[in-house]
């Protein structure tokens, strides 16, 4: 159950990722990636050359499309001037712009890279000229604190370290589903060798657990029908010990001998010590034997006498029978014990 549930996962993120890869270019969203990109505390000449450097940024984007780049544009300014307070600068409109996912940005785009480039200019004409601020007036205070006192004023927060992780993880997720479009924009054919290919890795995925679920079930049938066979085995070889029992309470000792041998042969392949065969003789079964000393030694006497006996028609007594009733005892105590 485990591995296909990873296998619908795996599915899942196929169905998401393809037809990103197939779309053709989209141009940004005119809305900014959720949080808010990290400050650098520059001066006044460090954030006059960052403009500079945006409005270079700006002139490539309209000349050619791959330099439009949002991560080109960098973090967000905090402007320290010589005199008065820093002020923060940020550029998530320029971000916005230079990526490459919305088409309403996409059929204006000259335009409005011709503004960012005339915004950026304005900014830099700012910081050139600073404007002077007027005093407010005491009607202007009490409006602004008015508003201020307003209840959607009063649940202003700053952003909790669990939001900042969200908005972190967000803006990387647009980022590479943002390059997979343009990848796609770009090459067209790399979207549709991933979509078969993510495809092909499915199905292989889904044959890989079909076989191994079938080899479990083989396993399992295989353990169920070898302990079937075991108690078979076992029933055997009991039933011609009781046969070789009634032969023997009728006086029958050559058959009775036949039994116990194969009483004892049924046995030795019931404990895997041979193989089951329905044509080896009983000399091969001997040199089958050779390394056990234990076995060897009861099962050649037993072997000596049922051949001179069942294939010699040897005459047969009750002192024979006695033999191979004792060497089948001894054969069943070796194999027993060495099974456990």
């Amino acid at each position: 159950m485990i591995f296909l549930q990873d296998v619908h996962r795996w599915l899942l993120v196929v169905a998401f990722v393809a037809p990103c890869l197939r779309a053709q270019a989209q141009v940004p969203a005119l809305m900014p990636p959720q949080g808010l990109p990290s400050l650098q505390d520059v001066s006044v000449d460090e954030y006059r050359h960052h403009l500079d450097e945006l409005r270079s940024l700006v002139a490539d984007c309209g000349r050619v499309v791959t330099a439009c780049n949002p991560e080109s544009v960098g973090n967000d300014d905090r402007v320290h001037p010589l005199q008065g307070q820093s002020f923060t600068v940020r550029y998530g409109w320029l971000r916005a712009l230079l990526d490459d996912r919305d088409p309403t940005v996409h059929r204006s785009h000259t335009e409005l890279l011709a503004q960012a480039e005339q915004r950026l200019s304005d900014q830099e004409e700012e910081l050139n000229h600073p404007k002077s601020a007027l005093p407010l007036q005491q009607k202007d205070r009490v409006q602004r604190d008015h508003v201020l006192a307003s209840k959607e004023f009063q649940v202003v927060h700053e952003y909790s370290w669990r939001e900042r992780v969200s908005a972190w993880l967000s803006e990387k997720l647009a980022r590479i589903f943002g390059g997979a479009a343009s990848l796609g924009r770009i090459a067209p054919w790399f979207g549709k060798f991933l979509e078969w290919g993510s495809l092909l890795a499915a199905i292989t995925l889904l044959v890989l657990w079909i076989y191994r679920a079938l080899d479990r079930q083989r396993i399992a049938l295989g353990k169920l029908t070898g302990d079937v066979a075991k108690r078979e085995a076992i029933e055997a070889s009991r039933a011609w010990a009781e046969l070789a029992q009634i032969h023997a309470a009728n006086g029958e000792w050559r058959d009775a001998i036949h039994c116990l041998y194969w009483a004892t042969i049924v046995l030795l392949e019931e404990r895997r010590t041979l193989r089951r065969s329905e044509t080896r003789t009983p000399r091969e079964v001997l040199q089958l034997l050779l390394v056990s000393s234990l076995l060897r030694e009861p099962l050649t006497a037993q072997t000596v006498a049922f051949e001179r006996i069942w294939y010699g028609f040897a005459h047969a007594t009750q002192e024979d029978y006695e033999a191979a009733q004792q060497n089948y005892h001894r054969v069943q105590c070796v194999a027993v014990g060495a099974t456990r």
